[in-house]
């Protein structure tokens, strides 16, 4: 017995729903990954500028 004609066509429809339903997932991790590592990058920037700020202060505490 060979299926409805009807099936095949929403069978297509819930692919071509499906497909970029599953782009916009990757794309929305993707954003979210790239906005992790640039908070990762920044935090990074911030602790070397915090530490050296406190290395000086301690320098400048026992040459004075």
């Amino acid at each position: 017995m060979a299926p409805p004609f009807w099936l095949g066509d929403a069978l297509q429809a819930v692919l071509a729903w499906l497909l970029p339903s599953s782009a916009v997932v990757v794309a929305a991790l993707g954003q979210f990954v790239l906005a992790a590592v640039l908070c990762l990058v920044a935090f990074g920037v911030w602790l070397r500028l915090w530490r050296g700020r406190v290395r000086r202060r301690r320098a400048g505490r026992h040459t004075g």
